[in-house]
């Protein structure tokens, strides 16, 4: 299996303060990856670097072996990136058609490319197409969230960045996220995922990393993330 995505070295910092120091790793083609830590320990500026969002102070990103460190947001998204953020961020006036149109910037052009990502979003998600012309904020958070993952996929990405999926979810739902995520597996995707919530990602994943205090901690298969107190020491310290 060869590799979709590999960080080198990274270090990042808002001003003098690092908050990344020198992590590594990589993910292969069409797995699932969980990055894995405490609240502040450095997973959303991790993505962030990734899509062009923050500029690493040191490293460098690679996307199939071609260095992607520098390059703005939107060529990232064009190069097969996507990125959805923490707090779903959806347009709560526009329809929920329209959000997801906005996420097909990159291939608005491409009419029958479009429609059929639009089509795909729908079978994964009945409720957008259900509910495609009320306005977003209309949806329940839960909905909501199904709305800005299908956003990201309408940019008909080859990896798919999700920043703490669960974030504000009831127990039920989140259970319903994890079927949902192994959908989105089935479409051939690199698929990673930011969480504080270990358990959940645990679930989904093939493999990751954990960090905390900006450090990488561990990084292997998820039967050896499950094992020992790695995780414990990780969010809890010591």
């Amino acid at each position: 299996m060869s590799v979709a995505l590999e960080v080198r070295d990274l270090t990042l910092a808002y001003g003098v303060n690092r908050v990344v120091r020198g992590v590594s790793f990589a993910i292969e083609e069409r797995g699932a990856f969980a990055i894995l830590g405490p609240n502040g320990a450095g997973k959303t500026s991790i993505l962030r670097a990734i899509s062009g969002l923050m500029r690493p102070a040191d490293g460098a990103i690679f996307l199939q072996g071609l260095s992607i460190s520098g390059l703005r947001p939107h060529a990232i998204v064009a190069h097969g990136v996507s990125h959805v953020p923490e707090g779903r961020k959806i347009f709560p006036e526009m329809s929920v058609l329209d959000n997801l149109l906005v996420g097909a910037t990159v291939v608005i052009a491409k009419r029958k490319r479009v429609r059929e990502l639009l089509e795909r979003n729908f079978d994964l998600f009945p409720i957008l197409k259900e509910r495609a012309r009320q306005p977003g904020g209309s949806l329940s958070g839960g909905q909501q969230q199904q709305l800005t993952i299908a956003r990201g996929l309408m940019a008909d990405p080859k990896i798919l960045i999700v920043d703490e999926p669960t974030l504000g979810l009831a127990p039920a739902i989140i259970h319903a996220m994890e079927e949902m995520f192994r959908r989105l597996f089935d479409l051939g995707l690199t698929i990673v995922i930011a969480e504080q919530n270990a358990e959940f990602a645990l679930k989904v994943a093939k493999s990751g990393i954990v960090i905390s205090s900006g450090q990488l901690r561990f990084q292997g298969e998820v039967p050896a993330l499950r094992e020992g107190d790695l995780l414990r020491r990780a969010y809890l310290g010591g």
